[in-house]
C-alpha cells in the first residue's frame, strides 16, 4: 500500500524533497495511518514531518486519551508535536455554526498556527475514498453543483490527500497487518449526523445490494465530474468579463451580452458571481441558481432574497447580486426558503428547523411559533406576501377558503392585508402569520419530520 500511496504522491505532485509538512493526526485510523506511511515516503522523498493534533473538548477523558496517545506517538518517531485544544461546542453556538463546520474551522486554524511557526509548506490531511464517496452522495443529496459533485479534491492550495487513493477497509487491513495500534471515536458510531448515517447505512447498503465496487465507482464519477467541471470554468471565464462588473458595491450581470450564452453557462457564472461576492458558496443550492436565472425573463424590480441575507433583483438590462440594507429587508419581496435556515423577511426574523416526530408528542399552541408535517410540504416553500388565487384548507375534509375571503371573515383591514407575511407552498397557504394555519400541514398520527417555524417578533 505504500507503493501505492508513494505513486499517487508522485501522480498529484504532492510532495517535493525538503518539504515541511504538517501532518494533521487525530488518532484514528485514517490519520495513524497518514503518519505511518508518510514516515515510509520519507525514505525516498527527503521531508520533515510535524505531528499537530486538536482536541476538541467534546467527548470528556476520551478525548484527552486521544491527545495523551498521538503525542506518546509523536515522541516514539522523534517528530515535533502541537497539541491545541478548544470547546468547540461553544465556539460553535457562539458564531451559529454547527459542531462539525465549526470543528473544521478550528482545525485549520490551528495548522495555519504550526504552519507560520515551523515555515511550513504543506498540511496533510487523512481523507481517503470512503470520505469522497460520502462528500460526493452528501453534497448531491443537498442539491449541490458540479463543484460540490467533485468530490474532495487530492490538492488544494497547500492542502494534501495522500490517502485518496485507498479505501477504509484497505487501511484497516494495512494497520493490523503492521500491528499498528490507533483510538476509535465511538461518536463515528452514533447516527446524530448526515455522514454518519451515509457511512453507517447507505454505503454498506450500496455496497451489498447494488454493486460491491460502488465506492470505486463513485470516486471515479467525481474525478470525471471535476474535469467537466474545469473545462466549463474555462469556458465561463472567457465570457465573464464580458457579463459581469462591479458597481456599487454589487455584482451586476449585464443582461444582453448574458443572454447569449448556454444555460450551463449563464447558471456557472450566477454561481461564480455568489461566490466572489460572499466569498464561496455557503446555504447556495441549484434551486437558487435556478431563481435567479428566471429574473433574466421577468419584469425591473422583481427581487429574489438569497440565504445569508443576499438579494438578486432585476433591473433595466441586469441582474444586481448584492446584501440586501435595512431598508430592503422591509420590501415585500419574496424568499426562496430552504430548511433548516434563519431568514430575515419585513422586518422579521424566520428560524425554520427539522425534527423527527415522536408519537404521542405534544404540540404547544403559540401563535408565533407553528410545526408542520414536512413530507406534505412541496418543492417551493417561500414567505411572500399576499397574491391573486392564494387559498387555505380550512376543514379536515380538505374544503378550501380564499385568503381574501378569510382575511374579510377576520375583519383584517385591507390596508394591513398586504403586510401579514405569509408561508406558501405555491398558492396554498401554510400559515398566514400571526394568524391560522392550513389543516393540511397540521400534524397527524403518520407525521414523521416535523418542520418548526419560530418567528422573532421584533423588528431587526
Amino acid at each position: 500500500m505504500v507503493n501505492k500511496v508513494l505513486k499517487y504522491i508522485v501522480e498529484n505532485r504532492m510532495l517535493l524533497p525538503n518539504d515541511k509538512v504538517i501532518v494533521g493526526v487525530s488518532g484514528g485510523a485514517d490519520s495513524v495511518c497518514l503518519l505511518n506511511i508518510l514516515l515510509e515516503v520519507k525514505k525516498t522523498i527527503p521531508i520533515t514531518l510535524y505531528v499537530v493534533h486538536i482536541e476538541h473538548g467534546i467527548r470528556g477523558i476520551e478525548s484527552e486519551k486521544d491527545a495523551e496517545f498521538v503525542e506518546k506517538m509523536a515522541l516514539q518517531y522523534k517528530l515535533v508535536f502541537r497539541r491545541f485544544s478548544y470547546d468547540v461546542a461553544t465556539e460553535a453556538k457562539k458564531n451559529g455554526l454547527g459542531t462539525e463546520e465549526m470543528g473544521r474551522i478550528i482545525r485549520y486554524q490551528a495548522f495555519e498556527n504550526v504552519r507560520k511557526e515551523f515555515d511550513c509548506n504543506k498540511i496533510a490531511v487523512a481523507h481517503n475514498k470512503n470520505d469522497n464517496a460520502e462528500t460526493m452522495l452528501f453534497n448531491l443529496f443537498r442539491g449541490s453543483g458540479l463543484k460540490g459533485l467533485s468530490g474532495i479534491l487530492p490538492v488544494r492550495f497547500n492542502i494534501i490527500r495522500p490517502l485518496l487513493c485507498i479505501e477504509r477497509k484497505e487501511i484497516e487491513t494495512w494497520l493490523a497487518e503492521h500491528n499498528i495500534a490507533y483510538r476509535t471515536d465511538q461518536t463515528n458510531f452514533e447516527e446524530d449526523y448526515t455522514r454518519n448515517r451515509l457511512r453507517l447505512n447507505v454505503l454498506p447498503y450500496v455496497q451489498k445490494n447494488i454493486n460491491k465496487q460502488a465506492l470505486a465507482h463513485i470516486d471515479q464519477a467525481s474525478r470525471i465530474i471535476y474535469e467537466t467541471w474545469e473545462y466549463l470554468e474555462e469556458e465561463t471565464d472567457k465570457v465573464y468579463s464580458k457579463c459581469v462588473l462591479r458597481k456599487d458595491e454589487n455584482m451586476v450581470i449585464r443582461i444582453p451580452e448574458f443572454i447569449h450564452v448556454s444555460d450551463v453557462i449563464k447558471k456557472n457564472i450566477i454561481r461564480k458571481c455568489l461566490e466572489s461576492y460572499q466569498k464561496g458558496l455557503k446555504d447556495i443550492t441549484n434551486k437558487h441558481i435556478d431563481c435567479i436565472l428566471t429574473l433574466v425573463n421577468n419584469h425591473t424590480g422583481k427581487s429574489i432574497h438569497l440565504p445569508n441575507t443576499l438579494q438578486a433583483s432585476r433591473g433595466y438590462n441586469e441582474i444586481i447580486i448584492g446584501f440586501k440594507s435595512k431598508a430592503l429587508l422591509l420590501e415585500k419581496e419574496e424568499i426562496l426558503i430552504q430548511a433548516p435556515g434563519s431568514y430575515l423577511f419585513m422586518g422579521y426574523k424566520f428560524e425554520f428547523s427539522l425534527e423527527q416526530y415522536e408519537k404521542n408528542q405534544i404540540i404547544p399552541e403559540n401563535i408565533y411559533t407553528k410545526w408542520f408535517d414536512y413530507d406534505k410540504i412541496g418543492n417551493d416553500l417561500r414567505l411572500r406576501t399576499k397574491e391573486a388565487g392564494d387559498y387555505l384548507v380550512v376543514n379536515s375534509c380538505g374544503g378550501t377558503k380564499k385568503l381574501k375571503s378569510y382575511f374579510i371573515d377576520e375583519k383584517i383591514e385591507k390596508e394591513k392585508r398586504d403586510s401579514i407575511p405569509l408561508l406558501c407552498d405555491n398558492n396554498h397557504i401554510i400559515w398566514a402569520v400571526g394568524y391560522r394555519i392550513s389543516e393540511k400541514y397540521k400534524i397527524s398520527l403518520d407525521t414523521k419530520k416535523v418542520l418548526k417555524v419560530q418567528v422573532n417578533g421584533g423588528k431587526e
